[in-house]
């Protein structure tokens, strides 16, 4: 039997709207609005071109900012804040996958500021956020991975130190999720890997966590039911639209999931996977996957029998790890992982910047002296 807290709390603001064709409701919802539109240059063509969403184009006054890339730092966003300084919107959304959604609210939150406050300010002093009145934030995804569309976070990139940050408040909540599985349709299969894989690791990660309550938990076994059976199946056949759909509801639900837990040691460890090696971060997050679950599986209190038995049939815990060992295998995870890194060594060197207290400090087992270095040696030897 799981030990759930006695006292906990959940809370998640954003309306969700979810199926194929629900983008349509943006066409009556703004006519006549002055919209800002965050995404990338082919997601510009994207929404411009699309049957409903090229309505939206038409019948609004629409200003672009259609040059995120994966990834956004902190300079490029502070770049675009201050150009977009003053102006007056009716509403604001984001069109693309995790990068976009997170620029979107970085700027969203940046523009509405009445006197001048850096972004950076913004990144340490949350307490500022609740002073600012934001417009509405519609949030569009176009792919199945950091669920970034109902969460209250934004990830923002230091390029020049190498350094992850991240916007963190009620404040960053969007307004409003479309989640239309249609869009995700003509994703490339690199991009459905590593979102996919993202997705599952979030859920993963909001079960082995110290804030893991009894709604996150239901919310992350769905999660994970859905993403594990979609996931390699879209890597043999893209064109499976039921198992779009499937990977849009599990990223949908990690995120709803870790909008509360927030992620965990695997997330903490893949940030400078990414940062210095460019490992995508689905797949940087996804290396350590299988060694992070054996080690909380020690603090076993109920959850990762029940969750296995789900999963598996088996009541044994250990099916969990097997599960996870499984699905990297069949994904190819730890070659395409190791293809970006030089060497163990490589990968050892960087074992202090992996120890983020925000993450790592979610986990459910707390680390031990040599607990980081043996998951990095077994994942890389796997």
């Amino acid at each position: 039997m799981i030990q759930a807290k006695k006292n906990w709390h959940f809370h998640n603001p954003v309306e969700i709207i979810v199926g194929r064709g629900c983008r349509e409701q943006l066409v009556n919802t703004f006519k006549q609005a002055n919209l800002l539109v965050v995404t990338t240059k082919r997601g510009k063509q994207q929404f411009s071109e699309d049957v409903f969403l090229g309505q939206v184009v038409q019948s609004n006054s629409i200003t672009w900012v259609d040059s995120v890339t994966e990834n956004p730092g902190l300079t490029y966003l502070e770049q675009e804040i201050k150009q977009l300084q003053g102006l007056k919107v009716d509403a604001v959304i984001a069109f693309g996958g995790g990068s976009a959604m997170d620029a979107a609210k970085a700027i969203r939150l940046g523009i509405a500021c009445q006197q001048p406050i850096s972004l950076v300010e913004l990144l340490n002093q949350p307490e500022l956020h609740s002073q600012v009145n934001q417009t509405p934030l519609y949030t569009l995804p176009t792919t199945s991975g950091t669920g970034s569309e109902v969460t209250p976070f934004a990830t923002v990139w230091h390029h020049e130190i190498q350094k992850k940050l991240s916007l963190a408040s009620d404040s960053v909540f969007p307004t409003t999720a479309i989640v239309d599985a249609q869009l995700t349709d003509s994703l490339p299969t690199k991009v459905t890997l590593s979102t996919g894989l993202d997705a599952i690791n979030q859920a993963a990660e909001s079960v082995w966590n110290k804030n893991a309550n009894s709604i996150t938990l239901l919310l992350a076994t769905r999660a994970l039911k859905l993403g594990l059976e979609a996931l390699p199946k879209l890597i043999k056949d893209s064109g499976d639209i039921q198992m779009r759909d499937q990977m849009a509801e599990a990223s949908l639900l990690s995120g709803l999931a870790i909008s509360h837990t927030r992620t965990a040691l695997c997330h903490s460890i893949s940030y400078p996977l990414t940062a210095h090696f460019d490992v995508p971060h689905g797949l940087a997050c996804a290396f350590t996957m299988p060694e992070v679950c054996r080690l909380n599986l020690e603090a076993d209190d109920g959850r990762f029998a029940e969750l296995a038995y789900t999963l598996t049939g088996n009541r044994n815990p250990q099916a969990l790890y097997q599960l996870f060992v499984d699905l990297n295998n069949e994904l190819n995870v730890s070659d395409t992982v190791k293809s970006y890194i030089p060497s163990l060594e490589a990968l050892l060197i960087l074992q202090s910047e992996m120890y983020n207290p925000s993450r790592a400090g979610n986990n459910l087992v707390t680390l031990q002296e040599n607990s980081l270095q043996t998951i990095l040696n077994k994942a890389f030897n796997n």
